[in-house]
């Protein structure tokens, strides 16, 4: 746990330290600094020190405004296959909440499969492991770093571990991508 919060930390380092603070935007649109993390979060490590971890290749996470108070971060677990938390704090790094998408359904039975081969295929699906995805990519730190004129919008997609490849493909028929907005308290289906 210690680890993956190195692994957070010196990601968000890495794209604070590459963005340049937009002219003329106050500072409550710039994301907190990664050295400013509390202790509490990151207790082992001195805060100068903070910024110098290299990423894990099996940990990545994406960073980008909601609005002026509040950041989200998606913190993306490589193995066996991606599988994403997403972690909502404010510009002083205290956690508001931690959102699961594991209550939306992202298999859909097509008009031309019967009810029987939907629910075979539902059954390779053991540990679903949700992927969430900003639906638009900054194409820069700085552009990160900016409240969006729509609410942010994530895109999710369900991953499948421990199948064969015939059985991914086969489930390629039923699994579907679905974004969410956020409303102001957490993502929502469109």
């Amino acid at each position: 746990m210690k680890h993956l919060l190195i692994i957070i930390i010196t990601l968000l380092a890495s794209i604070y330290s590459s963005a340049a603070s937009p002219s003329g935007v106050g500072e409550e649109s710039t994301l907190p600094s990664p050295l400013s993390v509390p202790d509490s979060i990151l207790p082992y490590v001195l805060k100068e020190k903070r910024a110098a971890y290299l990423v894990d290749s099996s940990s990545n996470c994406q960073l980008r405004r909601i609005d002026a108070q509040r950041v989200c971060l998606l913190r993306h677990v490589m193995t066996p296959e991606v599988e994403t938390i997403c972690y909502i704090y404010d510009n002083q790094w205290q956690l508001l909440s931690t959102q699961s998408f594991d209550d939306i359904t992202l298999t859909h039975r097509p008009d031309t499969m019967s009810q029987e081969r939907y629910e075979e295929l539902l059954h390779l699906i053991e540990f679903p492991l949700v992927e969430a995805r900003f639906a638009t990519s900054a194409a820069s730190a700085e552009e990160a770093n900016q409240i969006p004129e729509d609410p942010l919008t994530l895109s999710l997609s369900l991953n499948v571990p421990m199948i064969t490849d015939e059985q991914r493909k086969q489930l390629k028929e039923i699994l579907v991508q679905k974004n969410v907005k956020w409303n102001g308290e957490t993502f929502k289906e469109d």
